[in-house]
């Protein structure tokens, strides 16, 4: 070897080593990625989540029954006034 050069064994291999490490985490980061978009994805589609109603929007026609257990259907009051409907948890 020549005067004042240091090879150590296995430095001309740890660049391309180095870069197959990086290469694979890569891989498996954009897998991941991947993966949970195509959970979400599924989801959205599965639950309808893509088809919720935004603000602004004419709510779709639905019956519910009233404090007496009576049918009340959405379209009775389309025009006439205000509607708040409040969804109350109940356990039992």
């Amino acid at each position: 070897m020549g005067a004042g050069k240091t090879v150590t064994r296995g430095a001309a291999r740890s660049v391309p080593g180095r870069h197959r490490r990086r290469v694979r985490r890569w891989l498996w980061t954009l897998g991941g990625v991947a993966l949970v978009g195509g959970l979400v994805g599924y989801l959205a589609w599965s639950y309808g989540w893509g088809g919720v109603p935004s603000v602004g929007d004419r709510a779709p026609s639905f019956t519910l029954e009233d404090g007496d257990g009576q049918p009340v259907n959405l379209r009775e009051y389309l025009g006439r006034k205000p509607v708040v409907l409040a969804f109350y948890m109940t356990y039992g």
